[in-house]
């Protein structure tokens, strides 16, 4: 049932206006790899050159990224979230200097793989470099895309564009389809916020709800709703806007629903957006909320104890801002243990961070 596909993705006549990774036209100046050559050379000719551009074979690319990767991980031991999020920074900031040249919208290597999105972000460019990681990153992005992404919540697969945040995790989701389909018959309309691939407005209009405005920074996800929107047969019913929050306001929604980020970090790319937030996000959230919603809606807000149980903070966002404010009340708090008990899992230090953490849905009211 979940395996349904109602037809293929299209990444024709897309929007100009698409967040896509930087290229460069002009690279004469750029050192070169061939294979043969010593890795540790290449790494400090990496850290003085403007970068380096991979020639011969796609497998040389993925040998050399392969080898740094491994260097870096051994001077920098993982160890909890904070040197896992330093490690990978650093693997970033090095392999971001290895550079594929493109040729008439393919990389110019032996045996690389296909990639349409590079035709359709690039339409007027036939001759460019991309770093290696933004090519793997693609790879994997229309990987998602071709193929969908099976939800246990939905009985079709979304296909994500790229650049479109989209849960890895299931539970929350689980819980929140339960919550709406004993309560759909509250609601005639919602509001999405911080929509991603869409998956919480397809949850609610499976259940029944008409009218859902999706908002989303980010244009990409966007454009990928909405396209998703109409294969589905739903545009009718969900209306998405590229806008931060609650957007224009001047839609009502008798219920918001929203999977904020829940960590506390620095955002790096657009797919960061809907993992980390700021200091202010909450505050700012709450204060639109305030204004935005009539006495009576409803909050249906997703979070997690993650960022707590990693000692990256030490209290719960939501929580705060809730205690911190006359208009709203809490109706109710649903909870589920990240891990259930009887459950496999690998022992190592995100485990033991996953077992002590609990995924959360507040379901508040504005008073």
């Amino acid at each position: 049932m979940h395996n349904k596909i109602i037809h293929k993705p299209e990444v024709s006549d897309i929007p100009k206006d698409l967040i896509k990774p930087p290229i460069i036209e002009i690279f004469n100046d750029f050192d070169i790899f061939r294979a043969g050559m010593n890795y540790r050379c290449a790494l400090e000719r990496l850290q003085w050159s403007r970068g380096m551009i991979v020639e011969g074979s796609y497998a040389t690319a993925i040998a050399l990224y392969t080898w740094l990767k491994k260097r870096i991980s051994s001077k920098h031991p993982v160890r909890d979230y904070i040197s896992s999020r330093r490690t990978k920074e650093l693997i970033h900031e090095t392999t971001r200097k290895i550079f594929l040249e493109v040729k008439d919208h393919k990389i110019n290597l032996h045996k690389s793989p296909e990639n349409p999105f590079l035709k359709a972000l690039y339409p007027d460019k036939t001759g460019f470099i991309i770093s290696l990681p933004d090519i793997l990153g693609m790879n994997g992005a229309w990987q998602w895309c071709k193929k969908g992404i099976v939800y246990p919540v939905l009985e079709h697969r979304i296909h994500p564009f790229y650049g479109v945040y989209f849960p890895m995790r299931e539970k929350h989701l689980v819980m929140f389809d339960q919550w709406i389909k004993r309560n759909k018959q509250k609601y005639k309309n919602a509001i999405d916020i911080g929509t991603g691939c869409g998956i919480l407005s397809f949850v609610m209009a499976k259940h029944g709800i008409k009218s859902i405005y999706a908002t989303d920074i980010n244009p990409n996800a966007v454009y990928s709703t909405r396209t998703e929107a109409e294969r589905l047969g739903l545009d009718r019913c969900i209306d998405v806007e590229r806008a931060s929050l609650f957007g224009s306001q001047k839609k009502r929604g008798e219920l918001v629903v929203f999977n904020p980020p829940w960590l506390p970090g620095d955002c790096y790319n657009e797919i960061d957006r809907g993992i980390y937030y700021d200091k202010q996000f909450f505050q700012n959230f709450f204060n639109q909320a305030e204004n935005g919603l009539d006495k009576g809606n409803t909050l249906a807000i997703i979070f997690s104890t993650f960022a707590i149980e990693a000692g990256l903070t030490d209290h719960n966002p939501v929580e705060k801002e809730i205690n911190n404010r006359q208009s709203f009340v809490v109706e109710d708090k649903l909870t589920r243990k990240a891990y259930e008990e009887g459950e496999y899992y690998s022992k190592s230090w995100l485990s033991e961070i996953r077992t002590k953490e609990k995924i959360e849905l507040w379901i508040i009211k504005k008073s």
